[in-house]
């Protein structure tokens, strides 16, 4: 065991213990996959703007960021005070409200494609409507989707995933409904023009790309009458106000949301074309859910767009971003540690140790270059957290609450734990 380890271990005995206690009642001692981490997962208590705090009282700057929920950071005052009106009121009415209909119309302001729309728990649940919707509307049965390309974890759009194996519960029957491609315009064309049983294609809107590519996969499908899909689960309201389908001007058939559209609750949505989407309709499709557009979610929902909608908030996560960006780059040319951070609006993505060629923003290599190790990452991740740094070693997404202070202060601690990697021999 290593300094770094070893630190991180001494800094972080609660987090140890309550771990230890995990394993006993969750699968790898996790509630997301996402969270597992070696030696053990650090647990927090609490969070404000862009800082976090664990129950060891270890103070964070944080780059995690509700998985991206968080874009106006934890606890923004006026979610706050809208949650707890909220709570006192009553967080489950078993009716219709006036909140659902205002987060509703927000949806419908800032989203270009939204004409109608069904809210859900989730951006999986979103996604798997939105199939159904597809399906229903075309009659025909296959989604094309990309390889790699995460949808969430329902049965069809986790087919095709980096993670997915043929022992993991998903039925043939339902792996011969999903096709999945390449990032090939050429072979989307080809795929479409010879299997008449395409639903639709859906493209992941955080999917770092050319926009060409975006631009294109709209005209091919609309050429043909395919319906198209952006998932927007991460990209809806950070890529622009309007997502990725705004910024690239490539207007889906429907959209699917998550993450900020609910304010950091539990909240999803399926938006789209009126006549798609109103396949939810008695004799239809049929959409029950105890939890959808519930009271709380559609209150910080609708306070969270309305925040969007006004102030520049998209506008200052992408420069305090562009200002991290950069800065990265510039540690690692220092360093002398190959690789590249890259990427577009308010999420930077790091390929540590990879080297290539790369214009720092789309990263042309396509992933191909090897870079570092599992284990490298896994170390990098300690070595930031012993800094008071929380994030994954691959990517670090931002709020408008960060500063640029805050971003240069990090540039630093990247740099100082590169050298900490260094004098243990890791890299």
């Amino acid at each position: 065991m290593g300094r770094i380890t070893e630190e991180y271990i001494k800094k972080h005995p609660k987090s140890a213990a309550n771990a230890k206690k995990a394993v006993e009642l969750f699968p790898d001692g996790v509630t997301h996959d996402n969270r597992r981490f070696n030696p053990f997962p650090l647990a927090m208590e609490r969070g404000l703007g862009p800082k976090k705090w664990d129950i060891d009282g270890n103070e964070y700057t944080d780059f995690r960021t509700g998985h991206g929920a968080m874009i106006l950071g934890h606890s923004h005052p006026a979610i706050v005070k809208a949650v707890a009106e909220q709570v006192a009121k009553g967080t489950h009415l078993s009716s219709s409200t006036e909140l659902e209909v205002k987060w509703g119309s927000m949806v419908k302001q800032l989203v270009p494609s939204a004409e109608k729309m069904r809210f859900t728990s989730s951006g999986t649940e979103a996604v798997m409507m939105a199939f159904r919707m597809a399906r229903t509307h075309s009659g025909k049965t296959k989604i094309i989707k990309f390889q790699d390309a995460f949808h969430g974890w329902a049965d069809g759009p986790y087919v095709g995933t980096d993670l997915d194996n043929p022992n993991n519960g998903i039925p043939k029957q339902t792996r011969e409904t999903m096709v999945i491609l390449p990032y090939d315009i050429t072979a989307v064309e080809r795929t479409l023009d010879n299997d008449k049983d395409i639903a639709a294609v859906i493209f992941q809107g955080n999917k770092v790309i050319n926009p060409s590519f975006i631009q294109q996969l709209r005209a091919i499908t609309k050429q043909r009458g395919v319906l198209f899909i952006i998932d927007e689960v991460v990209s809806g309201f950070r890529w622009s106000r309007g997502g990725c389908q705004e910024l690239y001007g490539a207007i889906p058939d429907l959209s699917t949301m998550a993450k900020i559209l609910a304010g950091g609750l539990p909240g999803g949505c399926v938006a789209g074309r009126a006549d798609v989407v109103d396949t939810v309709t008695k004799g239809k499709i049929a959409h029950p859910g105890t939890f959808n557009a519930n009271p709380l979610s559609a209150a910080a929902g609708a306070t969270a767009l309305a925040i969007v909608a006004k102030e520049p908030i998209g506008e200052t996560a992408d420069r305090l971003a562009a200002r991290f960006r950069k800065g990265l780059n510039d540690v690692m040319s220092k360093m002398e540690v190959p690789g590249c951070a890259y990427g577009v609006s308010s999420i930077v993505l790091t390929r540590f140790g990879a080297d290539h060629d790369c214009d720092h923003q789309y990263c042309p290599s396509g992933g191909k270059a090897k870079g570092w190790s599992p284990e490298q990452k896994n170390l990098l991740v300690q070595a930031l957290a012993n800094r008071d740094i929380y994030c994954w070693s691959d990517s670090f997404i931002l709020s408008a609450t960060h500063t640029n202070d805050l971003v240069d202060n990090t540039l630093e601690k990247v740099e100082d734990a590169i050298r900490a990697m260094r004098a243990e021999g890791a890299i």
